[in-house]
């Protein structure tokens, strides 16, 4: 299908094909991704009926700001789509993770740009965040020095953190340019955070430096490991004294086992980098 064809079924219809479409093991699912950059649309379309639960699942998070859900999983179906297309197989990530950041930018500038049909909350919780949201929110910022965040103003006015979230939609919104410009240009999806490629490239650098410690570890004597893990790999630091005691060694000869070991794992990691 089309893009804009595939994006404009009934969410009814969506829903029976989403009931009907298989799951993909990560073997197909690079399988056919690499079919469809080959130029299969039959492969292409596969990938994208695999995902459609997917856009359901999320169209449901943002119909609590009371879009039709109809317009949010046809704009979430578009971000599939470039999803999709953008997918890179040899990242090892599967698409569902990659295209989750797509439909959501999608469907939060669509959020965006329909602000004016967006209900704020009506409950007593919204009325009174309505009246207060912003009044907690900049005198936690001047007590704490930094920005409130949704828990932070929930727990203030004992409110639900969605209800925070939901408010600061409704209030925050901007007019954005979406869809096509003027001058029949697309225009690219402008959405807070990093971008999937940087969030990827994070994430595999986060591998690779975990990896490497990984390798320098080995290098090292089974009493550097344990002292080395005590100090640095814990949820709280032991001290030279404490792990000494448990070792039935000095405090100093901890010391000096501790710079040893990271003389040790400082030349491995040059060495595996290199």
């Amino acid at each position: 299908m089309q893009q804009r064809s595939y994006a404009t079924l009934g969410t009814s219809t969506l829903l029976k094909a989403a009931r009907h479409a298989p799951m993909l093991s990560a073997e197909e699912e690079v399988r056919l991704a690499k079919r469809a950059q080959a130029g299969s649309s039959q492969s292409f379309e596969a990938l994208l009926n695999a995902h459609l639960r997917l856009v359901l699942t999320i169209a449901h998070e943002f119909g609590t700001y009371g879009l039709p859900l109809d317009d949010l999983v046809s704009e979430g179906l578009l971000g599939l789509v470039e999803a999709a297309r953008r997918f890179d197989t040899t990242r090892g990530v599967r698409l569902a993770a990659y295209a989750a950041w797509w439909i959501r930018a999608y469907m939060r500038r669509y959020t965006i740009a329909n602000r004016r049909i967006v209900r704020t909350p009506s409950s007593r919780h919204g009325r009174r965040l309505l009246a207060n949201m912003r009044r907690t929110q900049r005198e936690i910022a001047q007590t704490l020095g930094e920005a409130a965040d949704a828990e932070a103003v929930a727990k203030a006015l004992g409110v639900g953190v969605r209800d925070v979230e939901e408010m600061e939609a409704a209030l925050s919104g901007r007019d954005v340019p979406c869809g096509i410009d003027g001058e029949g240009h697309s225009v690219e999806v402008q959405a807070d955070g990093p971008s999937p490629e940087a969030l990827l490239a994070q994430a595999e650098q986060r591998k690779r430096s975990s990896d490497t410690v990984k390798k320098a570890l080995r290098v090292l004597t089974k009493r550097e490991r344990h002292i080395l893990k005590e100090r640095y790999f814990t949820d709280e630091t032991n001290s030279l004294a404490t792990i000494g005691r448990d070792m039935g060694l000095s405090r100093e000869r901890v010391r000096q086992l501790e710079h040893e070991a990271q003389d040790k794992m400082r030349v491995a990691i040059v060495a595996f980098v290199a």
